[in-house]
């Protein structure tokens, strides 16, 4: 999948469940998107599908959203999903790399140089500490984690919305929303890809360092000498230049000085050699050391950033909207009407009761809504006969005080009009703990109004769920 369809997708995740009141999309917009995409899918579809499916739905969904609102500019599905793949900011890199390697002064400011102080020895040692951490990275398959927990820091201030512009507002939280789980999920190939392009500027910085070098060389006689505190004969030496300068000695062709020829050029009142062997020596060298694994571990990085990129894990960040999605665009979701009875229940408040059936079913859930039953019509009430399959749960409100002329009749009410044996009852508590949780007693305020209810559907085939199951607000300290 292409890091643009994931994005998009996520996305169209952070606004679907931001607006759970159909305001920025209405149910409508979203059964007809999904039916283009392909819906209803094929049981056991497989993961190519529905990724297929998932992002058409997007594209189609997030262009007409883009279209309409114009505080929606940040959900358009053709932008570029990484801000590494603009060219100006990269090539600016790679220019100034190469533009600061040439007018580096390798060479040094005097004519005669000290083949022991050559000073690409310092881009040597460098790069070699560089290739101890990549190594360490790809053995522990571990990613770049400083470069990773900037990026995750890393985000679009927060755009202030009208308050009293509802689909500006939901757009809002579904951005901030969208921007967290893209962040945590996208770090690790944003990290990858800037260390792919920082080796590159590695790369051209010592490559321009070894052109600027013999750009002076060509203007300018140096002569090579050596001098050391440590090194008191030639002999020695010679075994340390055959460890550095060795490899690039052999591809050239030519062999290393030899012990009396070092003695000839040892000091600083000698007038030295000519410095153009110990410059290609020391050129190749870098070339070897400097110049290929740059560009390997450059080439490495970049597939390590392309293989994350098609392989992001955005489903996990949302794993019950997936879930649910998808299960209802292939007819597998389990089909729930509910029926609240006294109490009209917001969006919020719903959605945490299917929430609460799915945790019971194990399932999804498509759920659809009937008219509340009214006070007083407990045993005056219809159903309409296409009800879904999976059957009418009643929706009580805990905070009310059970009574069997009212929650009892329309229980047996209902279960004597419905196709369906009436086999769960909801009770949503958080208004009941919202209110309760002021007192030092309220988990026995709960647990006394749970067996209320317990006792009043004793004698009846039915299982009460509670939502949320325990008290879910803290006692004041």
């Amino acid at each position: 999948m292409k890091m643009e369809d994931a994005r998009n997708i996520l996305m169209l995740a952070a606004v679907e469940e931001a607006d759970e009141g159909g305001i920025v999309l209405s149910a409508k917009e979203r059964h007809e998107a999904s039916r283009e995409a392909g819906s209803p899918l094929p049981a056991n579809s497989g993961r190519a599908k529905e990724e297929v499916f998932l992002a058409t739905r997007a594209t189609a969904l997030l262009e007409g959203i883009v279209s309409r609102l114009p505080s929606s500019a940040w959900l358009d599905p053709a932008s570029s999903a990484h801000p590494t793949r603009h060219p100006g900011p990269i090539a600016l890199l790679l220019v100034a790399a190469a533009a600061v390697g040439f007018l580096t002064n390798e060479l040094g400011p005097e004519k005669r140089i000290n083949v022991l102080s050559f000073p690409l020895l310092g881009i040597l040692a460098w790069n070699a500490l560089v290739y101890g951490r990549e190594a360490w990275l790809f053995a522990s398959r571990r990613p770049p984690e400083l470069l990773e927990r900037w990026f995750e820091r890393t985000g679009s201030p927060a755009a202030s919305v009208e308050k009293d512009d509802p689909a500006a507002s939901i757009l809002g939280s579904a951005k901030r929303l969208f921007e967290k789980r893209w962040s945590l999920i996208s770090a690790p190939v944003t990290a990858a890809r800037l260390k792919s392009h920082l080796h590159l500027a590695a790369f051209l910085f010592a490559a321009a360092a070894i052109g600027g070098m013999y750009v002076r060389g060509l203007a300018n006689e140096y002569r090579a000498v050596w001098e050391s505190t440590f090194f008191t004969d030639s002999a020695s030496l010679r075994g340390i230049l055959q460890i550095v300068l060795g490899p690039a000695a052999s591809l050239s062709g030519q062999g290393l000085p030899t012990a009396e020829e070092l003695d000839a050029i040892r000091g600083s009142h000698v007038a030295g050699e000519n410095a153009a062997r110990w410059i290609h020596w020391y050129a190749l060298t870098v070339a070897l050391f400097v110049l290929v694994p740059r560009g390997i571990l450059a080439i490495l990085w970049r597939m390590r950033s392309a293989t994350l990129a098609r392989s992001l894990p955005y489903r996990e960040t949302a794993p019950r909207y997936f879930a649910r999605l998808l299960a209802t665009s292939s007819g597998s979701a389990r089909s729930v009407a509910l029926m609240p009875y006294a109490f009209d229940p917001d969006m919020d408040t719903k959605s945490g009761l299917v929430r609460r059936l799915e945790e019971e079913f194990g399932a999804s859930v498509e759920p659809s809504w009937l008219p509340p039953v009214a006070f007083g019509e407990e045993e005056d009430f219809s159903l309409a006969s296409d009800a879904p399959a999976g059957g009418v749960v009643l929706v009580f409100s805990f905070a009310a005080t059970p009574e069997r002329e009212a929650h009892l009749a329309v229980f047996r009410t209902l279960s004597r009009i419905a196709t369906r044996p009436v086999g769960l009852i909801l009770l949503e508590a958080t208004a009941f703990d919202r209110k309760s949780r002021d007192f030092a007693d309220a988990p026995d305020r709960r647990a006394a109004r749970e067996e209320a209810w317990k006792r009043l559907f004793a004698d009846e085939s039915v299982v009460l769920l509670f939502q949320p199951e325990t008290c879910s607000l803290p006692a004041p300290v």
